[in-house]
C-alpha cells in the first residue's frame, strides 16, 4: 500500500506542475521479474519487480523523469548453522526462509525510436539511490529436534546504481500502450567503491498512460 501511495503521489505532483501545453506527461508501471545471468549462486532469480516511471517530454523523442522500483522474492533455504556447539560430532542444521529486498529510487532518460506504425523501440538510461536488504530466518535442527529459531539481518547500501536497458512498446492509441522490457545492463557501485556489473534478462511488461 505504501508503494502505490508514493506512486500516486508522484503522479500528482508531476500532474499540476509539469504538463505545458507543449509536453505530455507519461505514466509506465510495470510488473514481473528477472533473471540475473552474472549470480553463480542462482539466488537473486526470477523475483517479483514492481517499477513505476514518471516523466514528460525533452527533445522531439525523448523522455525524462523518475523511476522507482521496488523487489522483492523468498527463498528456502537449508544448511550447517554458522555457529557450531563448541563440543559434539552431531552438526547444528539450520532450515528457514530467506527473504530478498531492493528497493531504488532515481532518474532516467528514455530515446524513442519508431520501428513501424504502432512499434517503437526505447532504450532507457537511468541512476538511482538503491538499498538492498536481505533477512533470514527459520528453524535450528539438532539431530531430528528443533533446539530454537534464528534470524539474521543483512543491510547493504549501494552508493549508485547506473545502467541502461531496451524496451520495446506497442501503441494502442495515441495515449495508450504495451511496454516489454528486452534486457538490462546493470552496474551497483558499493559503499567501499566495489562495483557489480550483471547482465538481466527481465520478463517485465506494462501500460504507458500518456496525457
Amino acid at each position: 500500500m505504501k508503494i502505490i501511495l508514493f506512486f500516486l503521489g508522484l503522479c500528482a505532483v508531476n500532474a499540476i506542475f509539469a504538463q505545458t501545453a507543449e509536453k505530455r506527461v507519461y505514466i509506465n508501471p510495470s510488473f514481473g521479474g528477472y533473471r540475473v545471468t552474472t549470480d553463480p549462486n542462482n539466488i537473486n532469480n526470477t523475483p517479483f519487480m514492481f517499477e513505476g516511471k514518471i516523466g514528460t517530454d525533452i527533445g522531439k523523442h525523448g523522455i525524462i523523469g523518475l523511476q522507482f522500483s521496488r523487489v522483492h522474492q523468498n527463498t528456502m533455504v537449508s544448511g550447517l548453522f554458522w555457529q557450531q556447539p563448541v563440543s559434539g560430532p552431531v552438526p547444528l542444521n539450520r532450515y528457514g526462509k530467506l527473504t530478498h529486498q531492493i528497493t531504488a529510487l532515481g532518474v532516467f532518460y528514455e530515446r524513442i525510436f519508431p520501428l513501424g506504425k504502432r512499434v517503437d523501440l526505447f532504450p532507457s538510461a537511468y541512476i538511482q539511490y538503491l538499498d538492498f536488504k536481505e533477512v533470514e530466518k527459520g528453524n535450528l535442527i539438532f539431530v531430528t529436534d528443533s533446539s530454537g529459531t534464528y534470524e539474521r539481518k543483512t543491510f547493504n547500501n549501494y552508493s549508485a546504481r547506473v545502467g541502461v536497458n531496451f524496451n520495446m512498446q506497442y501503441k494502442l492509441g495515441k495515449s495508450l500502450a504495451i511496454t516489454m522490457r528486452l534486457l538490462q545492463i546493470d552496474c551497483r557501485i558499493w559503499d567501499d567503491s566495489r562495483k557489480n556489473i550483471s547482465g538481466e534478462l527481465p520478463f517485465l511488461v506494462g501500460v504507458k498512460f500518456s496525457y
